[in-house]
């Protein structure tokens, strides 16, 4: 029986190493019957890794799927709220009624022929569209205001940069977008609000934003004064190019102007 059973045996490790039992030495390179058995053994293991594998790469690849659907609903609902408070300020504020959007637009226009990355320029998009939210703390009779501010009023419109970033802070998605709205009133030498930055110390984004706004506060008209001609606007950003613009941002955006629209720049 023990004998029939080691033939057997021998059958089958000649069926796998294709090598004769005849009872000499196996050849280098040749497998005995135990290495056999181990590597078959070792081979039914990996497949059943591999099997294993494949079923929670498909788990895994559902939960992504479940987790991206959940970030699309979050934002969308994040947006409506961004909307939504928008609106209101629009609603409070008449001067702002297409003014935050054309701002947008103006910084997008900036950040675009500056060659910023896409996720970058459309973060702009956002924070720009937001950045007077904090004049929903100020009072409608200083907003509507038909006769220049007091100095006390304008102390009180100064606040509205960090009034917003107060009230956008809660928001985890727009942490980024927070000094931009906060410090979008600097100038570049120092002389800005809230708290006096200088220069590069001034996020991009804030001084980005910084330009558009106030080319559109040039360029609009307001109760107390009638809108400049875009030649004359485009005169006082290359004035301010080094004092309240950064120079770069000053001058790219001149080159988004026809060159007779262009001031002429003084070269000594």
């Amino acid at each position: 029986m023990k004998k029939t059973r080691l033939n057997r045996q021998q059958g089958q490790a000649t069926e796998l190493t294709g090598t004769a039992t005849t009872g000499q030495p196996f050849k280098e390179g040749e497998l005995a019957f135990p290495e056999i058995v181990a590597v078959a053994a070792a081979k039914e293991k990996l497949l059943l890794h591999i099997r294993e594998m494949e079923e929670l790469y498909k788990v895994l690849h559902k939960r992504v799927q479940e987790l991206d659907k959940a970030r699309r609903e979050h934002q969308d609902m994040f947006l409506a709220a961004m909307e939504t408070l928008a609106r209101t300020l629009k609603a409070k504020d008449g001067y702002t009624r297409g003014h935050s959007e054309r701002v947008s637009g103006y910084a997008v226009r900036l950040a675009s022929r500056l060659g910023l990355e896409k996720d970058t320029v459309e973060k702009l998009r956002l924070a720009a569209s937001l950045h007077d939210l904090g004049k929903i703390g100020i009072h409608d009779t200083i907003l509507n205001k038909a006769t220049p501010l007091t100095a006390a009023e304008f102390a009180l419109i100064k606040q509205h940069p960090d009034i917003g970033a107060r009230i956008l802070q809660p928001m985890a998605p727009l942490k980024e977008l927070l000094p931009w709205i906060r410090h979008h009133h600097e100038r570049y030498d120092g002389m800005g609000y809230p708290d006096g930055l200088r220069g590069e110390a001034i996020p991009l984004g804030a001084r980005i934003i910084a330009m558009a706004d106030s080319f559109d506060a040039m360029t609009s008209d307001r109760p107390y004064r009638r809108a400049l001609p875009l030649k004359a606007a485009l005169e006082q950003i290359r004035q301010g190019a080094g004092t309240q613009f950064d120079p770069q941002l000053a001058f790219t955006w001149l080159e988004l102007y026809p060159p007779d629209l262009q001031p002429q720049v003084d070269t000594g």
